[in-house]
């Protein structure tokens, strides 16, 4: 195994994350993690890596980084163009960048976050066995200029060669533009609404405010019929709730476990990774279908990831690269 170091040499904002920290809400514990989490677990499986790794995730920005090792990444998300020392690659591929290398990865027009997935295991911090970032508990790596970070991987020892051939995976990935269309099942507090329907019959734009705990989004405001207050209860990912300003905040991974606004609607776990990458000004559409749907787009997206998986071992294995798997 080899140490490798990454220099950062420009960056905007990028923090060192990883899936978070799910099932300790009874705790009190917010998940974090990824907010792409689709697009984090394929970084991680395009490099061999298990799933829930230690990543590099970039939000609306450029990323430049220097090698002192040879190393194996992959690039997913909004980003769509990865430049190895000036040379243009695809991203949600497998790509090999030798010592002295640098890499630049350009912010996007459409779609925030983007991960970078390293073969091996990056080294940082942990609480609750996670690297993920959380404001709550004042924790989290944030990269800057002049930041190195250290990588144990086995690619590049004399195990593994010198010839390094490409592979072409085609990762599954979205196309981002400026209108996301979401899918929800109905919230338990719809009938609140004095027209239920109002949520799906209109376009939301997302403003500013907006963070990694919950995006606040503006159409025609909607008319609570009951305002009564809401005892405060146990909230998911994905929860659409409608404050009395007539607003809708879409609750994301860093969203506190409990809230007392009426939930009006709750985002398919699918759609919970693709509205993290709206930016500000962007605008979003909810349809509501049944929970059967919902499992349905569930399975379909988890199908195309275990394909993947399966081809990004095959291949590995037929180069003599089981030491670069963990899975």
């Amino acid at each position: 195994m080899i140490a490798a170091t990454i220099s950062i040499e420009r960056v905007g904002y990028a923090v060192v994350q990883d899936l978070g920290r799910p099932g300790l809400a009874k705790l009190g514990i917010s998940a974090n993690g990824a907010g792409d989490q689709v697009s984090a677990r394929l970084a991680n499986i395009l490099v061999g890596n298990d799933e829930a790794s230690a990543l590099i995730e970039v939000i609306s920005s450029e990323i430049v980084f220097a090698t002192d090792a040879d190393l194996l990444i992959s690039v997913t998300g909004a980003a769509r163009t990865v430049f190895i020392d000036d040379l243009p690659h695809c991203t949600h591929e497998t790509l090999v960048v030798t010592a002295g290398s640098r890499v630049v990865i350009p912010g996007s027009d459409y779609g925030q976050r983007s991960y970078i997935g390293l073969n091996g295991q990056l080294q940082g911090n942990r609480i609750l066995e996670s690297v993920s970032p959380d404001n709550f508990l004042e924790f989290g790596q944030r990269l800057i200029s002049g930041t190195k970070l250290q990588v144990q991987s086995n690619f590049g020892s004399e195990a593994i060669g010198s010839d390094f051939p490409v592979f072409r995976f085609s990762a599954p990935h979205e196309t981002y533009s400026k209108m996301f269309h979401l899918t929800a099942t109905i919230g338990p507090d719809i009938t609140r609404l004095k027209k239920g329907e109002q949520i799906f019959e209109q376009d939301f734009e997302v403003l500013p405010q907006s963070d990694h705990v919950g995006m606040r989004l503006i159409g025609t405001g909607l008319d609570l019929g009951v305002t009564s207050e809401i005892l405060s209860r146990g909230v998911p990912i994905g929860a659409v709730e409608v404050p009395p300003s007539g607003e809708l905040i879409i609750l994301l991974r860093g969203r506190l476990v409990t809230a007392g606004y009426p939930v009006v609607a709750v985002l398919t776990k699918g759609s919970i990774d693709k509205v993290s990458q709206a930016r500000p000004g962007d605008h979003i559409s909810i349809s509501v279908i049944d929970m059967a749907k919902a499992q349905s787009e569930l399975q379909e997206v988890e199908s195309k990831i275990a394909s993947t998986k399966t081809r990004v071992g095959n291949a590995f294995k037929s180069r003599g690269w089981e030491a670069l798997l963990s899975y």
